[in-house]
């Protein structure tokens, strides 16, 4: 019979340093993970769930319609106390009065925690990953019914948060419990991604970086200028999370609309005079096949 050999033992035959294996940063993760009760597998789909998702390496997820109905929101921060699942109830109920072809999300689903506004952490009803994973599936579960696809990214709160203090990316882990739940899901990148119809016509989910501007259109149009430069192409339609405000504009030829948010004025937005528009959007798109916009009619859902 062959003998089993043990890590140790594994490590010693190849002539591998154990005790530089285990003072490695990626030994040490894999034990803390182990401790927290995480088994291989779990661990495996951790890994592979947290790998860096870049978007410009992925073909846009295509639409096969030229009339395209659906609904936009973003900037749930769920764990924060200010979150208001009714509206997210709200937005079940108006997607299936609707019967929309979709749901798209703008980013910021968690509230995570920013480790320089430990303050923060009294704001929030889940906290930590686990309790805001979980939270969150709970509430898009509320959206299983409709039977139709949702598309998301993810933004400051859950990158700046969890992937640079923990290494874990939240989308991915998030699509693997979606799954799970039979719910059809599609993470199509952090800060942004691209949905094609088959016209040609691009939507593209955008969560920026950085503070609000006293004027409500100045962020989108300076999004919109900076998008010229990278791309040869400018989006069709634009959805911008992150400043928590509600807007439509047509500039630059591009239909654009802020997402608004379905979490209240924190302390820390009060503190810095920032108001919430709390709401979400309906909009019905019709494309010409020439991959324009031939009809665009945006409809926002407003709570107090």
């Amino acid at each position: 019979m062959t003998k089993r050999l043990t890590l140790e033992e594994k490590l010693d035959k190849s002539n591998a340093r154990l005790d530089d294996i285990k003072s490695s940063e990626e030994y040490k993760l894999i034990q803390q993970l182990k401790k927290g009760g995480y088994d291989s597998n779990a661990i495996l789909s951790i890994a592979k769930a947290s790998k860096r998702h870049n978007p410009n390496d992925d073909k846009p997820y295509e639409i096969a319609s030229d009339h395209y109905k659906f609904i936009a929101f973003g900037d749930t921060h769920i764990g924060n106390r200010m979150y208001d699942g009714k509206i997210m109830s709200t937005l079940a109920k108006v997607a299936k009065d609707e019967n929309v072809d979709g749901i798209l999300c703008t980013g910021d689903i968690a509230d995570g925690w920013y480790q320089n506004r430990p303050a923060a952490i009294f704001e929030q009803d889940a906290i930590g990953f686990d309790n805001q994973l979980e939270k969150a599936v709970k509430e898009f579960e509320k959206l299983a019914d409709i039977n139709k696809p949702i598309y998301y990214i993810t933004g400051n709160h859950e990158y700046n948060t969890y992937v640079r203090g923990a290494g874990v990316e939240f989308g991915g882990i998030f699509k693997l419990r979606l799954d799970k739940e039979g719910i059809e899901n599609y993470y199509i990148g952090n800060a942004e991604g691209d949905i094609k119809l088959e016209t040609g016509a691009r939507i593209k989910l955008l969560h920026p970086d950085g503070g609000t501007a006293y004027a409500l259109s100045y962020k989108p149009q300076k999004i919109i200028e900076s998008l010229q430069g990278s791309d040869n192409r400018l989006p069709n339609v634009a959805l911008i999370g992150h400043f928590h405000k509600s807007e439509y504009l047509h500039y630059m030829g591009v239909d654009t609309l802020q997402t608004g948010t379905l979490c209240g004025q924190t302390k820390f937005m009060r503190g810095k005079g920032i108001p919430a528009h709390k709401g979400f959007w309906v909009i019905d798109l019709y494309s010409n096949k020439n991959g324009s916009i031939a009809k665009i009619i945006p409809e926002f859902y407003s709570f107090k």
